[in-house]
């Protein structure tokens, strides 16, 4: 199995990167006091550029690729820490395609759309009735919600959702609340056995991981060229070195466990729910201890808000729990199959 990038992959990311690093650098984040998702300015070029329905079917709007190239554009959204709130985007659209709904869908493509994402408080019921309490992401100025579940996934209007209240976020780029469902029927259901839209999640989350490390991976090394303690770089000392070239391995790890897994997706194989977990894990895990070590190469300067490590370690936490933390999906893993 080739794990590497195609030509044409490859022509995909240099568009997105260019487009990244001009409209969505990471210092965009940096402004003392922001809260709330600077990003929602980016979709509609998102969408017109296709990034938005990369793997949706050409005759449902989409561009026709697979998990595979999905997966390459979620670990460049990871290093220019785009708001999750563009998975509601990716997913939803699935959503409503599957649905039928040409103008909604159309909406959602081109990024016109608005839509936050729901993280479950504890246990809740998911299906043609929904109940219980949620985290509600980057969903103050949305129009519709993503939920998703190992039963399925659902869009649901903003208003759905009772007992709606803002509460600080430790990412406080990302706008959090608490809310929850009572006996709620969403506008849009689709399950798991349709699309599994739950494993295409978890992997997007491990491929935004795995920017993640891999962007902590590198200020890291880019710090210990240029900083001199005792007339020497400090890369050049044993200590640094070690923790560099750790976190180099850590961030290869979680990459070819990512690309295994969409590549599995890609080919609607029988194990995609297990390689899919098992991405989410490593990439979260290499991404919290990434970028925890960043913060430890950058010393002092890794402490304040003038260096960007802060951003990409409270982000890694958010992924982290997203549709299950390291603990829960380790917990799921070892109940299924092994694979063959």
């Amino acid at each position: 199995m080739d794990l590497l990038p195609s030509t044409d992959q490859e022509q995909i990311l240099d568009t997105l990167r260019t487009f990244l690093a001009d409209q969505a650098p990471v210092g965009r984040l940096r402004d003392h006091g922001a809260i709330g998702n600077p990003d929602a300015r980016l979709w509609p070029e998102l969408g017109a550029l296709g990034f938005i329905g990369l793997g949706l079917p050409e005759d449902q709007g989409g561009i026709g690729l697979t998990t595979a190239e999905e997966a390459l554009v979620y670990r460049e959204f990871g290093r220019h820490l785009i708001s999750p709130a563009v998975l509601g985007l990716t997913l939803g659209a699935r959503i409503v395609a599957n649905a039928g709904d040409a103008t909604l869908r159309e909406d959602f493509l081109s990024g016109a759309a608005r839509v936050g994402i729901a993280n479950p408080r504890g246990a809740v019921t998911l299906g043609a009735r929904c109940s219980g309490d949620f985290h509600l992401f980057d969903a103050d100025t949305a129009a519709w919600v993503l939920v998703i579940g190992q039963e399925g996934a659902g869009l649901f209007r903003r208003e759905d959702f009772a007992a709606i209240v803002s509460v600080p976020a430790t990412d406080a780029v990302i706008t959090l609340e608490r809310a929850r469902l009572d006996d709620v029927a969403p506008r849009l259901w689709m399950s798991d056995g349709d699309d599994p839209l739950h494993a295409r999640a978890l992997l997007l989350l491990a491929a935004y991981a795995v920017g993640l490390a891999e962007g902590t991976r590198d200020m890291a090394v880019d710090y210990a060229k240029v900083r001199e303690q005792f007339g020497k770089p400090i890369g050049s000392f044993q200590a640094i070195k070690h923790i560099c070239a750790t976190m180099a391995v850590r961030a290869e790890a979680a990459h070819c466990q990512a690309c295994f897994a969409s590549l599995v997706l890609a080919d609607h194989g029988a194990d995609s729910d297990f390689h899919a977990t098992a991405a989410k894990i490593v990439a979260t895990d290499s991404a919290l201890k990434n970028s925890a070590e960043t913060i430890q190469v950058l010393g002092a300067f890794g402490f304040t808000s003038e260096a960007n490590a802060h951003h990409y370690l409270k982000r890694a936490h958010l992924i982290d729990l997203l549709w299950g933390d390291l603990r829960s999906q380790r917990a799921r893993l070892l109940q299924m199959p092994t694979p063959a």
